[in-house]
């Protein structure tokens, strides 16, 4: 900018002066004489009107260069006329800065407000060389009156508060920081936030686009191995880093202060360059031409890549040589995509559109970096153009990389022969058919029946169709038809939903399949429907009963733990409130189930459930951890006094009687309460403090609530269940796997086993299942110790049958099976792959299933037990004639052995009811067709009496403790030796004295020897 000087004008007032005055007069012309070369003319002022948006500053304003460090200007004259004198002073004594001096004047009688803005970065004339990426623009500006202008904040611009009052003239010194003077507007701060919040928003379309097509790039990489993916993907990397730097967004996204700012710009800069490079390499195979040439492209690269570490040392210097590179990179592209179109390479055809556009872009930013093209359109334009050309690319090598192979050109559409065949490949129930040329859509008459509509409302065009569909499968259903028609055919399978006439919706699956046709218009899919709605909510139902208790709908322990570890994790980063968590423990809840029975147990469950619900707001989560277990997740509440407020109403809730048989029950719990201060690492860390509170209140007596505080850790945590040393012994193998034998009462003879746990503990010896199993069950390990056990036992038997082989009566072996187990939806499936994968005998595996965990659900127990009873499982009733079994669903139950618990065996000996009941149990089984195992046989008088009443098995200490798998294969090799022993000695003995064979003869446990059942391959226990 050229500055331009104002002759000085002498007010008509002055000449009309006396004596004096004009003495005055004189003296003043002497001093404008005498003054410093830094004095500078009067300026004429700026009007400011209020409906002014913007003000172009740098043009009506005077440029000083060349002044040293302090400027003497005249200001610009009043309302009076008047023309005052001031004196600026730089921010650094000893330097020369460039001065833009303005004037500003309110004509108005209100108070205006204005900001001075002036850039520190923009696109137009930056130049190509040694451009100024990033640079602080003015340092201060000084009024001739008043107070100096309020700098404000910004990352983007350096931006000043200008006031002028009612009918005031100010004049403004500037003093630049920059060698390039700015572009400085005043803008109108309403008017300058609005345009700044619409270029956030165009900016952030832009950047939404720009990131989806780079995460769509990546991830598709997966689905198909081409080089030319991860090329363009990292074409739209920096591109995408390039509009973070440029919108203002990088130091926002990382820890970086806006000063680097011209760093990072120079390091996009050269990234885009250098990956177009990468990407004609890729997209147009050059590594399949000379080596000399493929060298020659690599030096390229890694030269284009190189300037990204000069940007560190010199960003002007990258950015200039990247700026400049992009013109041999638009020539050496060209010349390639024309010589390989033109001997007719397909990939160098589908790349012409998008880089002819490439190339005008190049053009237009050439034009904007030279100062040809200015404008805040045009740079928006220009930003807008560049993703314009990376969709392009993603389009071009998206539809290349997918185009099927060369095949069959086919000239018309299908026949009807074809569209047959492809229905029936469908397997489905409805035809379905869309014909792209006229983008119409048929669908057969029932579904319009179903779906209670006019008919041939469904045949029509495929916007009117999609009217018919959920507003959430719309979308999905267009792009994949939009993506059949850019492949040229292949194969469609979705599932969406449709509006029956009562605005409820049914849902469909649709399996089509496209004939491939290079005439996009002639593209017709073909396929069909099926009705999946109930398969569609079964699969809801069982989404919802997976994360959620089947009792109380309260979400269990999985789905807790889950919120808590958000929770934590939004707490951590600032997002919400510390989470408090309550654990909460009914006490002596056990004794309500013994006394009144698990009906009413569950119904007081439910009551509780409804009660603790009450107190809670909807962003907080009340859980059902297991048994009479409880935890709720408090996010609404932070206050201390009103957790505490909030725990109080709980435990006085809970204490609220119930009427149960004209009685009331007065329930109290055990509360501990922890609340979150960044030490729990994890949402397990949070609930096992929870539960040390709970611990301590408990032990203080019932109906007690304890805050969790540091030093209760040491003292109460080893009290704790151990679920994660459970977890830890199933990784290790610490739980073994015990077998205590099974004894046919009649013969003495050994039928089986039943596979017992022994957690080997390394601090607290062996353990028995009464004191893991409840834990595995509540935490969710039970699933996963159950599986190990089916595997072992199922292992262990197929050794059994090579060392003791039996052609009838196999050996067999129980497990018990928990209710989480029983009612997992993958269980059938799992144990029919063992049966099949051991090729074991049916009925080597024998499930033992416990009376009170069929009742918690009859009709679904049935149902799965009939399943695993088809797949060749034997099935027990487990601990028969202690819980509260109905008899109507005994005969219904397809169990093959009934198991008395011990309590009845122990007792049967003594006088009253006990023995008969035994009795009556055995003789119920034996009318319902079933076998019984007694427990608890510890000596000759209890096998005696069990055997005189028709029990067909025992099991006991009187016939051997549960021994390892080591112990059970020497038993068994004792036995088959014995066998084979006396196989021998009735060979021998056959030519004497003919006679059919018989069982083996041995002494079991001091009992009278008993003759074994005869038949061949039949051995006594030892």
């Amino acid at each position: 900018m050229n500055a331009t000087k104002r002759a000085d004008q002498t007010p008509s007032w002055q000449l009309c002066q006396g004596g004096v005055t004009s003495l005055l007069a004189r003296i003043v012309v002497g001093l404008l004489f005498l003054l410093p070369t830094g004095l500078a003319s009067a300026i004429e002022a700026i009007p400011v009107q209020p409906d002014q948006e913007k003000i172009d500053v740098t043009a009506k304003g005077e440029l000083y260069e060349g002044r040293g460090d302090r400027l003497q200007i005249e200001t610009a004259p009043g309302p009076d006329g008047f023309i005052g004198r001031m004196a600026v002073q730089a921010s650094n004594p000893g330097t020369n800065p460039a001065w833009l001096v303005f004037a500003l004047s309110n004509p108005t009688s209100e108070r205006i407000v204005r900001w001075l803005v002036a850039p520190r970065y923009t696109l137009v004339d930056s130049r190509v060389f040694w451009p100024e990426l990033d640079a602080p623009r003015i340092s201060t500006v000084t009024p001739s009156l008043g107070f100096r202008p309020e700098p404000l904040k910004s990352d983007r611009a350096d931006m000043f508060r200008l006031n002028l009052e009612p009918g005031q003239t100010v004049t403004f010194a500037a003093e630049m920081s920059s060698p390039r003077v700015p572009r400085l507007t005043l803008w109108d701060p309403n008017v300058y936030q609005a345009k700044q919040q619409d270029r956030m928003l165009f900016n952030g379309v832009l950047l939404g686009i720009t990131g989806l097509l780079a995460i769509f790039l990546t991830a598709i990489f997966a689905a198909n191995h081409r080089a030319i993916f991860p090329a363009t993907a990292l074409v739209a990397w920096t591109a995408l880093a390039y509009f973070c730097v440029d919108f203002g967004y990088w130091n926002k996204l990382f820890p970086v202060g806006p000063d680097r700012s011209a760093l990072y710009r120079a390091a996009a800069e050269s990234a885009l360059a250098a990956s177009l490079v990468l990407f004609l390499y890729a997209f147009l195979r050059i590594g399949l031409w000379h080596n000399w040439i493929r060298t020659l492209f690599w030096f390229w690269i890694g030269a284009q890549f190189s300037l990204i570490i000069v940007a560190i040392i010199d960003p002007a210097l990258a950015s200039g040589l990247a700026r400049a590179s992009t013109v041999v990179i638009a020539g050496v592209g060209t010349a390639l995509i024309v010589y390989l179109a033109l001997r007719g390479q397909d990939r160098a055809l589908s790349l012409i559109p998008s880089w002819m556009l490439l190339l005008v872009w190049l053009l237009g930013a050439a034009m904007i970096v030279l100062g040809k093209l200015s404008g805040d359109i045009v740079v928006s334009g220009l930003v807008a153009g560049l993703v314009l050309i990376l969709v392009l690319l993603g389009f071009t090598v998206t539809q290349f990389a997918f185009r099927s192979g060369a095949g069959p050109l086919q000239l018309g559409p299908p026949s009807l022969v074809q569209m047959k065949s492809l229905a029936v490949d469908g397997s489905g129930a409805y035809v379905f058919q869309w014909n792209a040329g006229n983008d119409q859509v048929t669908v057969s008459n029932e579904v319009e029946q179903e779906l209670a509509v006019d008919p041939g409302s469904l045949n029509t065009s495929l916007d009117d169709f999609l009217q018919h569909m959920h507003n959430a499968d719309r979308e999905r259903f267009k792009l994949m038809l939009w993506s059949l028609q850019e492949k040229g055919g292949g194969d469609l399978q979705t599932d969406f939903r449709l509006r029956r006439h009562d605005r409820t919706y049914l849902w469909y699956d649709l399996r089509a399949h496209a004939a491939p046709s290079e005439n996009a218009r002639l593209l017709r899919c073909v396929g069909l429907l099926r009705d999946v709605t109930s398969i569609k909510r079964s699969q809801e139902r069982l989404v919802h009963d997976a994360v959620h208790d089947s009792l109380t709908g309260l979400p269990n322990r999985e789905l807790f733990m889950d919120r808590v570890a958000g929770a934590i994790t939004r707490a951590r980063e600032g997002q919400a409130n510390r989470p408090t968590l309550l654990f909460i423990d009914i006490d002596r809840f056990k004794n309500v189930n013994k006394s009144f029975g698990l009906v009413i147990g569950d119904s007081m469950l439910l009551t509780l459930a409804r009660r603790l619900g009450r107190h809670l707001n909807s962003q907080d989560t009340l859980a059902r951890l297991g048994g009479d277990r409880f935890a709720i997740l408090l996010i609404s509440e932070t206050e201390p006094h009103h957790v505490a407020t909030l725990a109080e109403r709980v435990r006085r809730a809970l204490r609220t009687p119930m009427k149960i048989s004209a009685k009331e029950i007065v329930l109290t719990a055990s509360i501990g309460i922890v609340v979150h201060d960044g030490t729990q690492a994890t949402a397990q860390d949070l609930l096992r403090e929870g539960e040390i509170a709970m611990l301590r209140a408990k032990r203080s007596g019932a109906d007690r609530i304890e805050i969790f505080t540091p030093e209760m850790r040491g003292a109460d945590e080893s009290k704790l269940p151990l679920e994660s040393d459970l977890g830890i012994a199933l990784e290790r193998q610490q739980i073994s796997v015990l077998y205590q034998p099974i004894t046919r009462l009649a013969s003495n003879q050994l039928a089986g086993f039943e596979a017992l746990l022994r957690w080997d503990h390394p601090t607290r010896g062996r353990l028995g299942p009464e004191d893991f199993i409840p834990l595995a069950e509540e935490s969710g390990l039970i699933v996963e110790l159950g599986s190990y056990v089916l595997g072992q036992a199922l292992e262990e038997a197929v050794r059994w049958h090579k060392v003791l082989p039996r052609d009838r009566d196999p050996l067999f072996v129980s497990v018990n099976v928990s209710s989480r187990q029983l009612f997992r939806q993958d269980m059938v499936q799992e144990i029919r792959l063992m049966l099949a994968r051991e090729a074991v005998p049916k009925g080597t595996l024998k499930l033992e299933i416990t009376e009170s965990l069929v009742m918690e659900n009859p009709e679904r127990a049935v149902e799965i037990l009939t399943w695993l009873k088809t797949y060749g499982a034997s099935l027990a009733l487990d601990d028969f004639g202690t819980g509260y079994c109905s008899l109507s669903y005994l005969h219904r139950f397809p169990c093959d052995t009934i198991k008395v618990d011990r309590s009845l065996v122990r007792d049967s000996g003594l006088n009253g009811s006990t023995p008969l009941i035994l009795r009556s149990i055995i003789a119920l089984a034996h009318e319902l067709g079933k076998e019984v195992v007694a427990e608890g046989v510890e000596t000759a008088a209890d096998a005696s009496y069990l055997r005189s009443i028709g029990c067909e098995y025992g099991q006991g200490y009187y016939y051997g403790e549960p021994m390892s798998a080591k112990d059970v294969k020497a038993l068994l090799t004792a036995l088959a030796s014995h066998r084979k022993r006396k196989m021998r000695e009735r060979a021998r003995a056959a030519p004497a004295e003919p006679q059919a064979p018989s069982g083996l003869e041995v002494q079991v446990g001091g009992a009278t020897p008993l003759p074994a059942l005869t038949g061949p391959g039949t051995v006594a226990s030892s």
